[in-house]
């Protein structure tokens, strides 16, 4: 069985493949010709989403009247808009954006073959820029903004002031307001080695200030480890790609070795990936049982299962760290282990992304990134659902407070700020 069903991340997560690597967040890419092939092994974990229908080969005419007026009003704005419109695919672009719109699902989304060409020339897992997740957010008016959802700790921008939720109102002085994520996107990119100039909005400021950035190489490692004091293993998992199982096995093993007796969990700014290595991940510490449940449309949710056995002993002490922006796979994990009462979470509510995305790729090299089914905990959570306090992702049983808006410590710093706080949580538990 391959259930090759890949997670994005994104508001965040389409944004931030585009800007942070899109190896951290990859999906099944499906062309016009091959998607009833595929259908058959995607049916195995999201059963329905994909079914042959002569309906959508051969419209009747009552589905082709919406088509009729799309067509009748594409052809007045050709012929008689003010300004003549050069190229045809303007219009057809902005039709199906607005139509994806219309879902009222940020992570629904259609990129241009430019833009598509960027999102998998990216996904060799390094990239130039300023080390920054982007997320797009709608307000009450309708319109979006542009706001940091995360800073990667290795990239220019951790050594800055930047930090999460920050709005990005300016780049190098031009106003942002009225363009789209990817616009604000592609003005930012630059070469290495150049500087631009965000200037931000933060809540509990009263004015808006200016970060300059030095453009730099960002490269994302998938995970780091070491062992800290009072045998403490540290794990940090960067990103679910295809190497964390081999990875994950490695730090386990080296640390099992140096007599770890207990394991901090960081997955910290981990975007997610592959929701395969999700499971695997979750397998190292859980016996059996359900990691996640898939729901497509009409249909039951489908449990995937951990592997039986466990990498550490089952009443090894074991803490979770996690933040904003962890998202989509890295959600799974913590919700799992969380809920099933293998270890507790520390640190941020988690970025809340319950969406897995499909991305289908057009005759004409543009693509479609289509939510087909949402993720539910083991305990059936929708962590993309606000709860009764109007939050989304996984609520940490130790929750971290947020930094002061004038705090002037870098991303580097906060986190390990973090971490210190983990580890002295862990440290009662194993203790105790």
């Amino acid at each position: 069985m391959k259930r090759n069903v890949y997670l994005c991340i994104v508001a965040m997560v389409i944004a931030a493949v585009f800007f942070v690597g899109g190896a951290l967040m990859t999906a099944e890419v499906l062309s016009e010709g091959n998607m009833l092939a595929f259908s058959a092994s995607l049916a195995q974990i999201i059963p329905g989403v994909y079914q042959q229908d002569k309906d959508y080969d051969i419209p009747t005419v009552t589905d082709l009247s919406p088509i009729a007026t799309f067509w009748q009003v594409r052809e007045k704005i050709k012929t008689h808009y003010v300004y003549p419109v050069e190229d045809d695919k303007t219009l057809t672009y902005g039709a199906i954006r607005g139509m994806l719109a219309a879902l009222k699902d940020p992570y629904s989304r259609f990129l241009d073959p430019q833009e598509f060409k960027d999102f998998r020339t990216e996904s060799e897992g390094h990239f130039d820029g300023i080390g920054a997740v982007l997320e797009a957010q709608t307000d009450d008016t309708g319109h979006e903004r542009v706001v940091i959802s995360d800073v990667i700790p290795e990239g220019p921008a951790a050594t800055t002031d930047l930090r999460f939720g920050d709005q990005i109102v300016k780049v190098d002085g031009k106003a942002t307001k009225g363009q789209t994520l990817y616009q604000v996107v592609r003005q930012i990119r630059g070469k290495r080695g150049t500087p631009v100039v965000l200037t931000l909005v933060r809540e509990g400021l009263e004015d808006s200030f200016d970060v300059e950035i030095i453009r730099a190489e960002v490269q994302f490692p998938t995970l780091e480890s070491e062992m800290l004091d009072d045998k403490i293993g540290y794990i940090w998992l960067r990103s679910f790609n295809q190497l964390a199982e081999e990875k994950m096995t490695e730090a386990i093993d080296e640390l099992t070795k140096q007599g770890m007796e207990a394991l901090l969990l960081d997955m910290s700014t981990d975007p997610g990936g592959i929701l395969d290595a999700a499971v695997t991940v979750a397998s190292f510490f859980l016996d059996g049982g359900p990691v996640v449940y898939i729901k497509a449309r009409d249909t039951d949710p489908q449990p995937l299962n951990a592997s039986p056995g466990t990498a550490i002993p089952e009443d090894m002490p074991m803490l979770v760290l996690v933040n904003r922006g962890s998202a989509s796979a890295s959600e799974i994990v913590a919700g799992a282990l969380k809920e099933r009462g293998r270890a507790e979470v520390a640190g941020h509510r988690t970025f809340g992304k319950a969406k897995v995305q499909t991305i289908i790729e057009m005759r004409d090299g543009s693509a479609l990134f289509l939510s087909t089914a949402v993720y539910l905990t083991p305990e059936l959570t929708d962590l993309g659902a606000e709860d009764a306090e109007g939050n989304r992702g996984v609520k940490p049983d130790h929750l971290f407070a947020d930094p002061e808006p004038d705090a002037t410590y870098s991303g580097e710093e906060w986190h390990q700020k973090q971490i210190d706080q983990a580890i002295e949580i862990l440290k009662a538990k194993k203790n105790a």
